[in-house]
């Protein structure tokens, strides 16, 4: 004992009126890396797939799967004269043609080229199409080409390279960490630096501008941040003022979009005809090494709302494009002005297809699992979500007191349930263990350690389109044994607990039970019933929870019944439709409704809904984990409170 560490304690999270709470809002497992547009669709490179919207928002996912070669995309690069895209990933090079919609992967380099895609996903690459319909690829061993046919050149570049970027006027722009480099369509290749005007020694982003000109961004031979323009060998170098570090850029139909300082900027020529307006919090782009023949540039900003963990900017047709970490890409629609009007959101929701529930369990703050009765279960690793487990139906995770996780699962279509013990990202079966519930496809309303030790799992299933409530198993993990308790069981052997239970909670020898009949308690063997006919406004429980104090909380659909132990009230100020309820160890009580999350610290109710930052109001679940950090899920978003 004396070698174990002891536990990490959870920070409480601080009444939502202090604003000191922690929104962050997850609709997609992992971030944006890359975007690309082709044709008529817009593709995502994430750290796991490609996905593949269309016009509509329709979207296709290729993975490993279903033929990707490799697991993690890493680049992207349009080939607009061939329809087509290049996509480099872990496990290779590939191609996909946008107009038979068909993926193929080029064959391997031979050793001699010394490239391990494997080695990517960390160094990092880019790629750009080559003007005779092969493709450039830059890595962190310099500049190779590949064919067509697939036949592979190293070349005499050997830097470490940043982007690649190729006008159409043949000349292919490499940026290394040593300076921007141009290779012209003789196979001449050139070092552009201050004598040609461009002063940035450390490029890292290239963006093509209209009339085969060049827009490179990065840092010149003091760190400075700044941005030349140019065609050929002909540049001019500018600063911003105020400086601003440029995070992503792409082109637009007479400029670029660059994102900077939480913000967006649209660069562009100037316009004769139109005014600037004064702006306090406006940036302008000043020459270092004027041409007086030097094409000038202008720099504005757009008035929109950059969404949270942007990574990237892309562009499609009259759309701009941004991916974000954790809530996919946002559309927007861009005027001849270049204003900008929010249009949709680009996202896949894998981790809420079929979902039906929530369930929380961590080994550590950045180690949890997450299973929502749909396929597989989704580890959290404090930066992204990555689907792990057997790849059955995971219809619950729970953590011990003694902090082990188990998950209950089961097969597509069976009706016999399964008990695993998760140890460091691996699934062990428990042995001899096998919950036997009604119907077919059975699903799981809740599942509870309770202080003893046992596991109780509320059972349902689909009879015909109604959900029906299936009784409580009591699973003893340590020697397997399974009791249940139904309507139909020996009543010497079974608990007398209502047929409708949905959600319980258990401390000590007393269970709670929320049930389609009312309000159970049982202690002691015995169970007392509370319904309408008992002063309740409803007797169509939802789910309960015990406060730290032993305060019992049920979630109805006229608001939440509150047990003081002797009688049931409803708060005038709580008296609103309730999906869920869960009580954190600092005394807020935490709900999921209609219109959002309601925490209540047993006088005022504050909301988080999506003028605090959530991606939808319309909550289903709520769960705390042991830090007493709370999770929440809609139809389409997982939102994670803490502190």
């Amino acid at each position: 004992m004396a070698a174990c560490p002891p536990p990490e304690p959870p920070r409480p999270i601080p009444p939502v009126s202090t604003g000191k709470v922690r929104v962050r809002v997850f609709t997609e497992p992992s971030p944006v890396r890359v975007l690309a547009s082709a044709e008529r669709f817009v593709f995502v490179a994430t750290e796991h797939d490609l996905e593949r919207f269309d016009e509509a928002g329709g979207v296709f996912a290729l993975t490993s799967q279903s033929g990707l070669a490799g697991s993690s995309v890493i680049a992207l690069g349009p080939d607009a004269d061939r329809h087509a895209v290049w996509v480099v990933t872990d496990g290779g090079l590939g191609r996909y043609d946008t107009h038979a919609e068909v993926y193929s992967t080029i064959a391997d380099p031979p050793a001699s080229i010394g490239l391990e895609f494997a080695t990517l996903a960390k160094d990092g690459a880019s790629v750009a199409a080559a003007s005779d319909g092969g493709a450039w690829l830059g890595t962190k061993q310099g500049l190779i080409y590949v064919s067509a046919k697939g036949g592979w050149t190293s070349t005499p570049i050997k830097e470490p390279i940043q982007a690649l970027a190729r006008d159409h006027a043949g000349w292919l722009w490499i940026a290394t960490t040593t300076g921007l480099v141009a290779r012209k369509p003789s196979g001449e290749t050139v070092r552009i630096g201050a004598g040609s005007g461009c002063t940035v020694v450390q490029p890292r982003m290239l963006v093509e501008l209209p009339g085969d000109r060049m827009m490179v961004i990065g840092a010149d031979a003091e760190g400075h941040e700044r941005l030349a323009f140019g065609a050929q060998q002909a540049f001019v170098t500018y600063r911003a003022l105020p400086d601003v570090t440029w995070e992503a850029a792409t082109r637009r139909a007479t400029g670029a979009f660059v994102m900077g300082g939480g913000r967006v900027y649209r660069i562009g020529e100037p316009d004769p005809t139109r005014v600037r307006p004064l702006s306090r919090d406006g940036l302008r782009l000043v020459p270092l090494n004027a041409d007086p023949k030097a094409t000038a540039w202008e720099i504005d900003p757009i008035e929109i709302v950059v969404p949270p963990g942007a990574t990237s900017l892309g562009m499609s047709a009259d759309q701009l494009l941004i991916g974000t970490r954790d809530l996919g890409t946002a559309r927007y629609q861009i005027a001849g002005d270049g204003t900008a009007r929010p249009r949709e959101w680009l996202r896949r929701k894998q981790m809420f297809q079929d979902a039906t529930t929530l369930s929380v369990a961590c080994a550590k703050v950045d180690d949890c699992w997450i299973a929502t009765g749909a396929r597989q279960a989704w580890h959290w690793t404090g930066d992204r979500f990555v689907a792990g487990g057997p790849d059955q139906v995971v219809l619950a995770v729970v953590r011990d007191p003694a902090g082990a996780i188990y998950a209950v699962h089961r097969g597509t279509g069976e009706a016999l349930l399964h008990l695993s013990r998760i140890d460091k990202g691996a699934w062990t079966p428990i042995p001899n263990v096998t919950i036997t519930a009604p119907g077919q496809a059975p699903e799981i309303s809740f599942a509870r350690f309770a202080t003893s030790g046992s596991l109780w799992v509320g059972l349902r299933y689909r009879d015909g389109m109604e959900m029906r409530a299936g009784g409580l198993a009591i699973v003893d993990t340590a020697s397997g044994k399974v009791a249940y308790h139904r309507p139909e069981a020996a009543a010497d052997k079974a608990l007398p607990i209502p047929v409708g239970v949905v959600d319980a909670d258990v401390r000590g020898e007393t269970a709670w039970f929320a049930t389609n009949e009312g309000i159970a308690r049982v202690a002691g063997g015995q169970v007392k019933l509370w319904t309408e006919n008992d002063g309740l406004l409803s007797e169509l429980a939802r789910a309960v929870t015990i406060a730290a104090n032993g305060t019992v909380i049920v979630a109805t659909g006229a608001g939440a019944a509150i047990w003081d132990g002797k009688t049931w009230t409803f708060p005038p100020a709580l008296r609103f439709e309730l999906n869920d309820v869960v009580a954190t160890r600092n005394g807020q009580v935490w709900m999921a409704t209609e219109r959002g999350i309601a925490a209540w610290d047993g006088s005022k109710v504050r909301r988080v809904d999506m003028r605090r930052g959530l991606a939808e109001n319309q909550i289903l679940d709520v769960a705390i984990d042991q830090f007493d950090r709370v999770w929440a899920r809609g139809a389409g978003s997982l939102t994670l409170i803490s502190q």
